[in-house]
């Protein structure tokens, strides 16, 4: 009578299994899609707060408007922002640009040559910890008003990522594997093609992340200081001086649009170049 429970028992073992897995695969659905909505909620819910706390706190417009109220505002003139907007994007994807080509140079021939290394860190760290504010006024004045010096600044913000995360990752090839190659006698261009930029891509995609964002505050910095009438960084420098918050914090909206759009785009990129990375898997 024993054996026959026990045998009973363990025939129902896998049943009961296949039950309970088998409405898992709705649940993780579920779960990737939560995951997915997660940074929206997280927008969605930190505007709603802000627009509880304006209405709460009765905090005046031209103080603090509310979300809704900003909304409504670039609702209201989308050709004004949609025309500065380009303006400020083309500037800060042109200076990102020109960073990325100087910061991948300059890194090739820092992960290539101690003595370049040596020399140039300390002018990467020089760039890195001033603030480039104190010498925006001093670069306006070398190259003139315009384009060009709006085009140094937003370069010169996010090279130093560019050039510090190639050399990284630049020398982050597999020692065991750059031996191998030089065993079976592959040319510098074919270990630098085939191991080392590879393995600098994860670094790059990383630094430009990071350059995002840094490409944007150099370019509204650069309209700040070099006399230009259009961009993102004109708007917020006119609304401030005629005390216009609706059109300052239009720009702001539009800008962390831009850099949204931007960092989206990167990764989207970086999924479909490093699809073989560990990264990329969960």
């Amino acid at each position: 009578m024993t054996d026959t429970a026990v045998s009973t028992s363990a025939s129902t073992r896998p049943s009961r299994v296949e039950t309970v897995s088998g409405p898992q695969s709705p649940g993780g659905g579920g779960r990737a899609l939560a995951m997915a909505l997660a940074p929206v909620f997280g927008v969605v819910g930190f505007l709603l707060l802000w627009q509880l706390l304006v209405a709460a706190l009765h905090i005046p417009r031209y103080q603090l408007p509310a979300p809704w109220d900003i909304v409504r505002h670039l609702a209201s003139d989308p050709g004004y922002y949609w025309t500065n907007g380009r303006r400020t994007a083309w500037e800060a994807f042109l200076g990102f640009g020109l960073a990325l080509v100087i910061g991948v140079a300059g890194g090739a021939l820092m992960a290539h040559s101690r003595f370049v290394d040596r020399a140039l860190q300390p002018l990467a760290v020089l760039i890195q910890v001033t603030p480039i504010i104190a010498y925006a006024p001093a670069i306006v004045i070398w190259t003139g008003f315009g384009l060009k010096p709006v085009l140094i600044l937003a370069s010169l913000v996010c090279v130093v990522p560019f050039l510090l995360n190639s050399v990284t990752g630049l020398r982050a090839v597999d020692p065991s594997v750059l031996e191998l190659a030089r065993s079976v006698d592959a040319s510098r261009r074919e270990v630098f093609w085939r191991l080392r930029v590879p393995s600098a891509l994860p670094y790059l995609f990383a630094a430009a992340r990071i350059s995002v964002g840094l490409a944007l505050i150099g370019a509204v910095l650069g309209e700040f200081f070099s006399g230009v009438s259009k961009g993102l960084g004109y708007s917020v420098k006119f609304a401030q001086s005629r005390n216009i918050s609706l059109q300052l914090w239009g720009s702001v909206f539009v800008l962390a649009l831009i850099g949204s759009l931007a960092t989206v785009a990167i990764g989207a990129l970086e999924r479909l170049l490093l699809r073989w990375h560990p990264s990329q898997h969960p």
